[in-house]
């Protein structure tokens, strides 16, 4: 536990990108409309340009639950309405905190507005009608279960929808204390309130998908950083009948620790709580104003994060194993090269960092210190080994588990880099850099690139391949089944990728699979 609070829980898997949106066209024609179990839905369009279908519904800010959910109690189905729901806008995002002034910058460019009043998703579908329903992808946000939003730009489905046909979900869930508070009041099996708000979600999906176009048997659940680590989730701990039949999980690492116990006491005192029982310390923050506790959550830099509750968290995915209990789906797996070099402002120093994966381990530490370059710097080292140990390494293991149970799963690695894609120079291939490629948001300006365009579609077209046909894979050979067996997606071979032999990525997982497996995946 020790190497997941100092690494892990100190945002070493945040995922929520910078801004790179391309710019829509909004048709002028009559709205698109959908009638669901709770009433009639009222959307907008826009246009994809030289897309197949160039015209997409969009449905923004719709309700799956009751909204705004009870604080700290688990999400209810939404209200009927009896006048038409405007959904032709987005809601805002569920109350954020922000580690520093450097991650609000880099991952909260767009700057929403929040509000416990978020429990929505936003739908994105082609106009043109099908015979049969169309797949559909449901994706989960990042934000190390402290921050994030379904509103975001580089999340807009409608070029997936447009290109290739499918139909795209994007979901809010509660964060930080509000999403998994730990107040000692609060029974266990109810304190993962976002892992519950998703689950409802994909309950959501499955009731009303098809008045949308699409076919709630062939839901893919895709989601970057703790959205990929709640996409693990949903497969060790699946929902009954299973919502989802494959999985993409991108740049996951290891998972939270679970508690907060300490941040939840420090939260009642700066509340100036007058109370002696947990229930009255409850009471105090259940009456107090949402603006003021995050407020504190800013300034006392306090962390709340998932327990494991064997419900909706837990056991570590290598107990589920053994014990049968992972959803058989096809799975896509992968990270980025550079993982590590955004979260460096948030990770302690390389020595402490080592200390914590290996412990007493004197000489496996002293091996790994090796394997890095001498005169690297402080937060060259961090970086690496950050996106060594947590990502690329704890990714290998999982899939390498996964295929030797016979389980169909594919392996991505990112490694590009471009102009108008960087927060700062060097930032190589960072943690959520991806995403605008996956979505096909990545921005067009005066320094886009062909080879950005091209690996973009190359991209699009594997996910939403993969979607379409998950038992068939995205284009290449699955784990294990030969050498070369890691899809590489960089700029020299951007049409197409290139397979490669993954010990040529995973070379540092030497140092660092038996911490790996001992701390669980």
């Amino acid at each position: 536990m020790l190497i997941i609070t100092v690494i892990t829980i100190t945002l070493a898997i945040w995922g929520f990108p910078a801004s790179h949106a391309h710019t829509l066209n909004r048709p002028a024609s009559s709205p698109p409309t959908a009638s669901i179990i709770n009433g009639i839905i009222l959307g907008t369009t826009t246009r994809v340009p030289t897309a197949p279908t160039p015209v997409v519904n969009q449905y923004l800010g719709v309700p799956f639950a009751k909204s705004p959910p009870e604080r700290f109690l688990p999400p209810e189905d939404p209200e009927p309405w009896t006048s038409i729901w405007n959904a032709t806008y987005y809601r805002p995002s569920c109350i954020q905190h922000f580690a520093n002034d450097v991650f609000r910058k880099i991952f909260n460019s767009d700057q929403p507005p929040e509000s416990e009043d978020c429990l929505h998703l936003n739908i994105f579908t082609p106009s043109t009608a099908t015979e049969c329903g169309r797949p559909v992808m449901v994706w989960i946000h990042g934000g190390s279960f402290q921050l994030g939003s379904a509103r975001l730009s580089e999340y807009d489905g409608s070029f997936l929808a447009a290109k290739h046909g499918v139909v795209v979900v994007t979901m809010n869930y509660r964060t930080n204390v509000f999403g998994f508070p730990a107040s000692p009041e609060i029974p266990l099996h109810q304190r993962n309130l976002g892992f519950m708000d998703q689950r409802k979600a994909l309950a959501w999906v499955s009731r009303n998908i098809g008045a949308f176009g699409g076919d709630p048997s062939k839901v893919t659940i895709f989601g970057e950083s703790v959205g990929g680590y709640s996409v693990k989730q949903l497969l060790i701990n699946p929902p009954r009948p299973l919502p989802f039949r494959a999985a993409i999980i991108q740049s996951q690492a290891f998972g939270p620790a679970g508690g907060g116990e300490a941040s939840w006491a420090t939260l009642v005192k700066e509340l100036e709580c007058n109370a002696t029982t947990a229930a009255q310390q409850l009471a105090c923050v259940l009456d107090a104003p949402a603006e003021a506790i995050r407020n504190i959550l800013d300034y006392r830099g306090l962390s709340f994060t998932p327990v494991v509750d064997n419900i909706t968290n837990g056991p570590f995915l290598n107990d589920a194993f053994y014990q049968g209990s992972i959803a058989e789906v096809p799975i896509l797996i992968g990270t980025n090269a550079d993982e590590g070099t955004v979260l460096t402002s948030v990770m302690p120093p390389p020595e402490q960092m080592l200390g914590a994966i290996f412990g007493n381990n004197t000489a496996s530490k002293e091996l790994a210190r090796l394997h890095y370059p001498s005169n690297a710097t402080v937060a060259e080292l961090q970086s690496r080994i950050l996106t060594d140990y947590s990502y690329t390494c704890t990714t290998s293991a999982i899939a390498e588990l996964l295929a030797h149970g016979y389980q169909n799963v594919w392996r991505y690695f990112f490694n590009a880099t471009f102009p108008n894609n960087a927060p700062f120079k060097g930032a190589g291939a960072w943690h959520t850099s991806e995403i605008p490629l996956v979505f096909g948001t990545y921005r067009m300006d005066n320094e886009t690139t062909a080879a950005q365009v091209r690996l973009s579609d190359s991209m699009q077209s594997a996910w939403a391949g993969f979607a379409k046909h998950p038992e068939d894979g995205p284009g290449w050979p699955m784990v294990g089944s030969q050498d070369k067996d890691l899809q590489l997606f960089d700029t020299n071979y951007a049409v197409r990728g290139r397979t490669i032999d993954r010990n040529l990525v995973d070379t540092a997982c030497a140092y660092y699979d038996v911490s790996v497996q001992l701390n669980g995946l």
